[in-house]
C-alpha cells in the first residue's frame, strides 16, 4: 500500500524532472537562436580589409577622390585615337601615321563632329591615361605652350587610351628626341582636379 509520503515523493520526483526538462529545453532554444542568429548576420568589414570601403582607397586619397596613374607609358605601350578637329582634309590620318611611325599605337582614326581652330590639339584621358595624354602633350606641343591644348580629364571613362584631336594651331608632331626634351622642360604629369594619386 502506497502511502501518503511515498506518493509525495514521486510527485515531487516527477516535477523537478519536469522543471529540469523545461530548463533544458529552454536553453536549447537560446543556443539554436544564437547559433542561428550567427550565422545569418552579415559579419562586419575588417578595417583595412578589400570588403571595407575606405580601403579601396590608396593611401594618400581622401573620399570622393578619383585615383588616376601618372606613370608615363614607354612609346609601344601608349593607345591612341586621333581625330582630326580641323576643317583640313586626312590631316588625322596624316598624324595617325607620324604616330606609328613613332612606335605609337593608334586605335580609331576619323573626324571631330567640331572643328577647334584656336587649339594646337584635345586631349581627353581618364583616370589610366594620365601619364599617357602627358606624353601626347609633348608630342603635339612645346612646353610654352599649354594654353593652346586642352585637357579634359573624364574621372568615368575607363580606358587607357587617349583621344588626340588635332586643332587648328597643329604644325608638326616633335621627333622622339624632340618629345624628351619637351618632357624634361615640362616635368611630371599634374594630378586633374578631384584626383589622387594611385
Amino acid at each position: 500500500m502506497t502511502t501518503t509520503a511515498t506518493q509525495e515523493m514521486v510527485v515531487r520526483g516527477r516535477t523537478r524532472r519536469r522543471v529540469r526538462l523545461a530548463v533544458f529545453t529552454a536553453g536549447a532554444a537560446i543556443v539554436a537562436a544564437l547559433v542561428l542568429t550567427a550565422l545569418t548576420t552579415p559579419a562586419a568589414p575588417i578595417p583595412g580589409s578589400p570588403s571595407d570601403g575606405a580601403a579601396a582607397l590608396p593611401a594618400g586619397c581622401l573620399p570622393g577622390q578619383t585615383p588616376v596613374s601618372l606613370d608615363i607609358p614607354a612609346e609601344e605601350r601608349a593607345l591612341v585615337d586621333v581625330f582630326n578637329g580641323t576643317t583640313t582634309a586626312d590631316l588625322a590620318r596624316t598624324v595617325a601615321d607620324a604616330l606609328r611611325d613613332r612606335g605609337l599605337n593608334v586605335g580609331t582614326v576619323g573626324n571631330e563632329r567640331t572643328v577647334h581652330p584656336d587649339r594646337i590639339a584635345v586631349l581627353r584621358f581618364g583616370p589610366d591615361a594620365v601619364g599617357a595624354a602627358h606624353l601626347l602633350r609633348g608630342y603635339v606641343a612645346e612646353a610654352d605652350e599649354e594654353d593652346k591644348v586642352e585637357l579634359e580629364f573624364d574621372p568615368a571613362r575607363r580606358t587607357g587610351a587617349v583621344d588626340l584631336v588635332v586643332g587648328g594651331q597643329f604644325e608638326l608632331l616633335a621627333t622622339s628626341t624632340e618629345m624628351r626634351h619637351r618632357m624634361a622642360l615640362l616635368g611630371r604629369p599634374a594630378l586633374p582636379p578631384g584626383t589622387c594619386r594611385r
